[in-house]
């Protein structure tokens, strides 16, 4: 492939000095000759680095096997510790500039980007030149017509019928100049066809090896969201689990003893008293992930995630405590609080003049089973005097599938009451949700992280087709790409959240971006 490639701008640069050495005539040859060193520029910056790229991207693919094939550490790891990946310049550059993300990203805890967000068609067709590339065949069809104008204008100019001698000058005069009009305009076309050929080839070439490449990293290298997700939740879990063990010893902090600790060998005997402590303090608060129209990117909504604001510690994840509720059956209290703590938010928001976004709160099962939560809203609402509209209701699609009896009368009467309910966690599968019964809620939560839909872009549109045969609403979570926003803009999708529009913001950032509608 690399020797068809060289030898397709070999046929090309010959083929312009064949042209300029056969030249007809002084000016064909200067016409001709202009045209040589356009199309040789098209080459150094346009044609050879798309050579070179390709060559890199299968180097990069050959990577990809030799990370596979590592031993004792995983591909992940192995391909970011290979120096020169690509073994070319642009490329190189480009996966240092990603390497570097990944590291920041790692450290900070948040989902790992795609390598497609730095290296992907059209910033190659940047570093090669598309735009002005794409031009030069025009051009060099251009130069040819020029040249046809040129040389008849010549000709016409040396035409004198005053004698007999003068006459057949002029004859010869026009004949030089439709040789020149005639040469420069053919070789105009010829060099024209050629370049184009040649750059068409070349860059359908090297987009497919782009798509196989990235078609190949995703597979054998990039972690998929769910295992990022459970590694960043067992390293964090770790990492406080290590600081909780090195607070000093306290009767009324309820912080447990190295010896304690070791004795119990538990998570929940280590972080349950810490976390007692906290819903007693009111460490605990809720972040807002912003939710967008994907089409003008301005803030239509928001969910509440609870995070716990540890006095040492800082703001910890609820990957490292909700666990541990849920073992302990604290985890309605806890909903209890954060849901009482969003509608109060909301209240200072309105009567600060700050116009309010729906925002969602999570109802899991064990909520449902435990309590009346469409008696808890309806108090809710009475007591701080917020519209419904305001407060979207959040499901577990658990839920509906284990507790679908019991949810169905709570969904029912917090629709009367004016809520929005929406099903949280669906993967796209409507026979599992059919056989309930029917769909109830008034939207659906596509969650682009689960297991079934993770890198399977192809299959969205036929989920929102379906969901509009169905008659249903769907918006989507979990977006942390270029490709999944514009796949999920095509399938008409005008609602979704994450982190490629914005991590989850604390209340003040999230009033600052609100005033605006969006996040910069």
């Amino acid at each position: 492939m690399k020797l068809f490639s060289y030898l397709s701008v070999a046929v090309l640069l010959l083929s312009s000095i064949a042209l300029a050495a056969y030249s007809p005539d002084l000016l064909s040859a200067l016409i001709v000759g202009l045209m040589c060193i356009i199309a040789l520029a098209g080459c150094i910056h346009g044609l050879l680095p798309t050579i070179s790229i390709t060559g890199g991207l299968l180097n990069g693919q050959k990577s990809i096997r030799k990370a596979s094939e590592t031993e004792g550490s995983s591909a992940w790891v192995a391909a970011l510790q290979i120096e020169r990946f690509f073994q070319q310049k642009t490329l190189d550059g480009l996966f240092e500039e990603y390497r570097e993300k990944v590291q920041h990203q790692r450290e900070t805890g948040q989902i790992v980007s795609d390598l497609d967000e730095v290296l992907n068609e059209d910033v190659l067709a940047l570093h090669t030149w598309k735009g002005v590339i794409a031009q030069l065949p025009g051009t060099l069809t251009g130069l040819g017509i020029l040249g046809t104008f040129v040389g008849l204008l010549l000709g016409l100019r040396g035409i004198s019928f005053v004698t007999v001698e003068a006459a057949l000058g002029s004859v010869q005069s026009i004949l030089a100049g439709i040789n020149t009009a005639f040469y420069t305009s053919i070789a105009g076309v010829i060099l024209s066809i050629l370049f184009n050929i040649t750059n068409n080839v070349l860059r359908t070439i090297m987009n497919r090896e782009t798509g196989l490449f990235l078609e190949e990293f995703h597979k054998s290298v990039i972690p998929t969201t769910d295992e990022q997700a459970r590694y960043s939740s067992r390293r964090e879990v770790r990492q406080i689990l290590e600081l909780l063990e090195r607070l000093p010893r306290n009767a009324g902090n309820g912080v447990l003893s190295r010896e304690t600790v070791q004795s119990a060998g538990l998570n929940e005997r280590v972080l349950m008293p810490q976390i007692l402590d906290g819903l007693r303090k009111n460490e605990f608060t809720f972040f807002l992930q912003p939710r967008y129209d994907l089409n003008t990117r301005r803030v239509v909504g928001a969910e509440a995630l609870v995070r716990w604001n540890h006095p040492v510690l800082g703001v910890i994840s609820p990957a490292v405590f909700i666990p541990v509720l849920e073992n302990n059956g604290y985890i309605t209290k806890l909903d209890q609080y954060i849901w009482e703590e969003v509608c109060k938010t909301i209240r200072v928001w309105i009567d600060a003049g700050v116009r309010p976004v729906p925002i969602a709160v999570n109802v899991t099962k064990t909520d449902i089973l435990a309590i009346d939560v469409a008696e808890f809203f309806s108090e809710m609402l009475k007591k701080y005097r917020i519209p419904p509209k305001y407060l979207n209701i959040d499901i577990a699609k658990s839920a509906y599938l284990e507790t679908h009896g019991a949810l169905s009368d709570t969904e029912a009467q917090l629709q009367q009451m004016g809520f929005r309910v929406i099903l949280d966690g669906f993967d796209g599968d409507y026979v599992e949700l059919s056989a309930l019964g029917g769909f109830g809620t008034d939207l659906l939560k596509l969650d682009l992280r689960s297991a079934a839909l993770q890198n399977k872009t192809d299959v969205l549109p036929g989920i929102f087709a379906q969901a509009r045969t169905l008659r249903l609403n769907l918006l989507a979570e979990g977006i942390e790409s270029t490709e999944q926003l514009n796949v999920l803009r095509k399938a008409g999708c005008t609602e979704g959240q994450g982190y490629l529009f914005s991590r989850p913001l604390s209340v003040d950032e999230f009033v600052r971006i609100l005033k605006v509608g969006h996040s910069g």
